[in-house]
């Protein structure tokens, strides 16, 4: 004969404590394991569960840290923009004038070679001065037709030179004005500054803040010295002894930037001296203080 398979099965009695019949639960043994299976299951869902909530909430964390970081990053780079659109103006304003002056991009030109592109270049744009003429200066010695009466210029006090640092009022030396700002026609050529007078070796200012653009030697104005002022002026400095700022420095207005002398074109030591707005010649007189009082 055949045993029974007798199914096993877990008996669990409960004994109250007031004395009443006892409880009896029978549970299977596959029942349990299958319980077991389950618990285990919930044990390692609530574990790694945990361990996934805590690394999310780290997460949320540095993430909103970074998106703090991203909005203060999005300002700076707003400025950085500006800031970069600024330079980038000026830098090409500067290539613009370097080429002007006969410097190409990768090598530098040497400095006979700019001496003769900015005779060149001054000449095209009819910007020989009127005083020049077969290499020889010209003094009005008397007042009449495009003439003048010799003006010893001195210096402004003014405050207006502190309040528009940018604009070119200072007057770059004292001495007499020996030749005037003009258009020329068809007797007369161009003149596009003014002519200032003074001793060998008297100190040249700048006219206002601004950044050399350009310091050396050419053909026709000898040692000159260009300025950039931020806003459209650009000034001339011509005929110098010595430059005393460098390319790419930064002057303020009333700096000492070069000394008077008789370098180029020239027979006795003066200044000359132009004012360019956006890339036209200006009467210097509009702009400097010094002739304000001489009205």
């Amino acid at each position: 004969m055949k045993r029974k398979n007798r199914k096993k099965h877990l008996s669990i009695l409960l004994i109250p404590d007031d004395y009443s019949d006892p409880l009896t639960f029978k549970i299977s043994i596959r029942m349990i394991k299958i319980l077991t299976v389950v618990a285990s299951i919930l044990v390692i869902h609530i574990f790694v569960g945990s361990i996934f909530y805590f690394k999310f909430s780290v997460t949320n964390r540095y993430c909103k840290q970074l998106e703090r970081e991203n909005i203060n990053l999005k300002e700076d780079n707003k400025q950085i923009t500006r800031l970069y659109d600024t330079v980038e103006q000026l830098i090409q304003f500067n290539s613009k004038v370097r080429e002007a002056l006969g410097y190409d991009q990768g090598f530098k030109i040497s400095d006979r070679k700019t001496s003769q592109f900015m005779d060149t270049f001054r000449r095209n744009i009819n910007m020989v001065p009127e005083n020049e003429v077969n290499g020889e200066i010209t003094i009005n010695k008397s007042p009449g037709k495009g003439q003048l009466d010799f003006i010893f210029l001195t210096r402004s006090k003014s405050n207006y030179h502190q309040f528009a640092n940018n604009i070119p009022t200072y007057l770059p030396v004292e001495g007499f004005l020996t030749t005037d700002f003009r258009k020329g026609d068809w007797f007369l050529p161009n003149h596009l500054g003014i002519d200032i007078a003074a001793s060998l070796g008297s100190t040249v200012h700048a006219a206002a803040d601004g950044v050399v653009l350009f310091a050396n030697w050419t053909e026709d104005l000898g040692n000159l010295i260009i300025i950039y002022h931020f806003n459209g002026f650009i000034t001339y400095y011509g005929h110098n002894h010595l430059l005393l700022k460098k390319e790419n420095s930064f002057v303020k207005k009333g700096e000492t930037i070069a000394l008077v002398g008789n370098s180029g074109r020239s027979t006795a030591p003066h200044l000359h001296f132009e004012i360019w707005k956006d890339g036209i010649p200006v009467n210097p007189k509009e702009y400097l203080l010094a002739f304000q009082n001489k009205k």
